[in-house]
């Protein structure tokens, strides 16, 4: 090897040593550690809907279970809002090992033993998509509200979960499976 040329085989060994680390820092985060529990969430009502015998109806979880509260119509003498069985709530168990959603019944649901709080026990969230925003190189980003995410350990994944109709903002994440 001649000495004179070292200035060239390093400059062009630069470019080629950064792809390697750019590709690695984005490829290994989705080798790691992926999540562990399953979780409940469900479409249809936005958490609640009205009835025109029950009055109000709201999904929530308490004691680890899944419940609902009825709730009055909000004054006497003001009938209640009715919607169609169309837009009763549909409850729906993500499976986080096959990357797919089951819908199941409020029963179903209701048997779970579930931890409604926003983080995993092993560090993941489930996050509606935002605008992707970008910098003044790389301007626009993306838009992804229509999608959901579970995110953690430095690592993201597009969820796969039904919905009823094509409301993806309708979605409301009830708890992870314990």
């Amino acid at each position: 090897m001649n000495k004179k040329n070292l200035p060239l085989i390093i400059a062009l060994c630069i470019p080629v040593v950064m792809i390697i680390l750019v590709a690695a820092f984005i490829y290994l985060p989705s080798w790691g550690k992926k999540p562990q529990y399953n979780f409940v969430y469900m479409t249809g009502s936005n958490s609640y809907y009205y009835d025109s015998a029950s009055g109000r109806r709201e999904y929530v979880v308490s004691g680890g279970h899944l419940v609902y509260n009825e709730v009055p119509s909000p004054a006497p003498g003001i009938p209640p809002v009715y919607k169609p069985d169309a837009n009763l709530p549909h409850f729906y168990l993500y499976d986080s090992a096959r990357d797919e959603s089951t819908e199941i019944s409020f029963a179903q649901a209701q048997s779970y033993k579930l931890d409604a709080s926003s983080v995993s026990p092993d560090g993941y969230t489930v996050e509606r998509g935002n605008y992707g925003g970008g910098d003044f190189l790389f301007a626009g980003g993306g838009r992804d509200y229509n999608s959901w995410f579970i995110k953690g350990h430095n690592r993201s994944h597009k969820l796969n979960l039904k919905i009823t109709g094509n409301n993806y903002y309708d979605i409301q994440f009830l708890g992870w499976i314990e």
